[in-house]
Formats: structure tokens, C-alpha cells, sequence
């Protein structure tokens, strides 16, 4: 190569004989080659290194969407779980209502939260290309996988207020229903207890021989008013306490020789007399059932065995028959 002022001259020798066969290339064509190889060179390492850098995104968009799903799915299954446990503690309200309403208990209707609303928003897989993130195009502001994180975090953040809320509501009415609970379970053992103090089966086997209220005095032949029921029985025959008590009295009396008296509380009193014998002591305390003396004829007003029993209730009688349920 034989460089002039203006050009590169080759010279190519065909043979030994031959003349050489010469070529000109201007100094400028030369330069013009040089910086456009240079420049494919640049330009060819830049769109490598782009597709480098797309592939990654590529990538870590793909890991992504993967995570997002199962997140989606996660949401999914425990949106669903509080809505089942939303169902089951309006299922227990509304139990709780009809308790409160068998009992005569004051209800404190409070506005629950409904369970039939929608889940949370979709999760998305694909942006439109116009959306901006930050009131900048995406393509300015954050690469492909950070919109979908931006949205992704956007979206999981309003589930998880969602469920926050809901489990506030159901930790609320849980405490609520526990109240309500412990109310009716407190009013129950009273009823109970109640139920259980008042008389209510027969004290003894047999027949009415004589009802409460106005009767023909057996001993004086006059109108008279008869304060109990009169149980005509053998001799012996067992008699049972209608309902729990105290024994408050076991004496004799002139008129109803041996005679029981029992304090079932509440205000309720029950009286056995004309009995042949005392099986309980005074301040023991008797269950529904319980025998608690014998059939007799002590006492001067009976004209043969039977059980005169009688029902007070606040200090006042009233008719046995009204407390005898089976």
C-alpha cells in the first residue's frame, strides 16, 4: 500500500512477468468506511444489550405473574374463609335473637355488616400501553414489571384493608354474641332454677276427694273455703316433693297433725298434712321427687287418710291443681 496525499494506492501482483494491477482509495473513502463500522459495531452492541435487558424483564415479569396468582388465589380462598365465618356468626345472631326472644330479653339490634358483597378487584395480567403510573406514561416513568408491581401492590393493599375490616367486625360481633351468650346462658340457670323450684307433678297417687275453693264443711255441714286439695291415698302411701325446696316446718298440728312445709323460693310455699309420718328434717334441702313422708289421718280435721296439699304463693293460696302438669 503506497499512501499519497489524497489516496491509498494497492498494487496487486498477478505474476512474476504481469503488471501489477494497481487500486486508488481517497483517504476520505476510507475514513467514511471506518466510522460506519464503527457505528454498526456500536449499533449492534446496543441492540444486544437491549435484548439482554428486555430478556431479564421478560423474565422477572414472568416470576411475577406466578406470584401474583398464587397471592390472587391465597386472597381468594381467605376472602372466602371470612365470608363463611360472616355467614356462620349471622347464623348464631339470628339464634341468639329467637333465645332472647323465648326468654323476654331486651334486643339490641345493631346494623351488622353484609356478607353477600363482592371479592376484591381482579388481579391484572396485562397493561394498556397509554396508562400511566405516578401521572407519567409507564414508558417514562417505570419499566413493565414495576407497573405491574405498582398495580399488583395497589390492589393486594385494598384486599388487605378488606380483610382487616372484616375480621374487625368479626372480632366486634363475636365479643357481642359472647355478651348475648353469657346473658341467655345466665337467664337459662335462672329459668332453670326456677323451673326446677316450681311444683309441678302430682305429690302423691290417688283421688281428689275434696277441691279448693267453697265447700260444704265435712264438720260443720256450712259453707266453707277449703285452702288446699285433698288426695285421698292408702295409709302409707309415699309422698314426694313436687319440686326442689327447703324444709322450712316439719311439726305437728292440731288441726293437720303432721304436716310438712316446704320454701321452694320465688315466693312458693307447699304444704302436706294429716301424714302418719315425717321422713325430712328441718332445713333439709329436697329435688322433685324426693319422698318426704307417708299418708295418714292425724289431726283432728281428717276423716280418713288422704293428703291435704296446699300451694302458697307471696303468702296467698291458690288452686294446687294449676301447678300439677302431668
Amino acid at each position: 500500500m503506497k499512501p499519497s496525499d489524497e489516496a491509498y494506492t494497492i498494487m496487486i501482483f498477478c505474476g512474476p512477468t504481469a503488471n501489477p494491477l494497481r487500486v486508488r482509495i481517497k483517504k476520505t473513502t476510507v475514513r467514511r468506511l471506518l466510522i460506519t463500522t464503527v457505528l454498526l459495531v456500536l449499533f449492534q452492541s446496543a441492540i444486544l444489550a437491549h435484548y439482554v435487558v428486555q430478556t431479564s424483564q421478560v423474565a422477572e415479569l414472568a416470576t411475577l405473574r406466578k406470584e401474583i396468582a398464587q397471592s390472587r388465589r391465597q386472597t381468594s380462598m381467605f376472602s372466602a374463609a371470612i365470608d363463611d365465618m360472616k355467614q356462620r356468626m349471622l347464623a348464631m345472631q339470628q339464634l341468639n335473637r329467637k333465645l332472647q326472644t323465648m326468654f323476654g330479653l331486651e334486643i339490641d339490634e345493631q346494623e351488622g355488616m353484609t356478607v353477600n358483597g363482592q371479592g376484591g378487584e381482579e388481579l391484572p395480567y396485562d397493561q394498556g400501553e397509554g396508562e400511566k403510573v405516578d401521572g407519567l406514561p409507564p414508558s417514562a416513568s417505570r419499566t413493565g414489571a414495576q407497573v405491574y408491581q405498582a398495580t399488583f401492590n395497589h390492589t393486594v393493599d385494598s384486599l388487605v384493608m378488606s380483610i382487616e375490616h372484616g375480621l374487625t367486625w368479626l372480632n366486634e360481633q363475636a365479643v357481642r354474641e359472647q355478651q348475648i351468650l353469657d346473658e341467655l346462658a345466665a337467664t337459662a340457670k335462672e329459668r332453670a332454677e326456677r323451673w326446677a323450684s316450681t311444683p309441678s307433678i302430682w305429690p302423691v297417687k290417688g283421688s281428689i276427694t275434696s277441691r279448693f275453693g267453697p265447700r260444704i264443711s265435712p264438720f260443720t255441714g256450712k259453707k266453707a273455703f277449703h285452702s288446699g286439695l285433698d288426695i285421698g291415698a292408702p295409709p302409707g302411701t309415699e309422698v314426694r316433693a313436687p319440686a326442689a325446696g327447703k324444709v322450712v316446718v316439719p311439726a305437728y298440728d292440731a288441726r293437720i297433725g303432721n304436716f310438712i312445709r316446704i320454701d321452694h323460693g320465688y315466693g312458693i310455699e307447699t304444704t302436706y298434712g294429716h301424714l302418719s309420718k315425717i321422713l325430712v328434717k328441718y332445713g333439709q334441702r329436697v329435688k322433685r321427687g324426693d319422698v318426704i313422708g307417708l299418708v295418714g289421718s292425724t289431726g283432728k280435721f281428717s276423716t280418713g287418710p288422704h293428703l291435704h296439699y296446699q300451694i302458697a304463693v307471696n303468702d296467698k293460696v291458690v288452686d294446687p291443681v294449676q301447678y300439677i302438669l302431668d
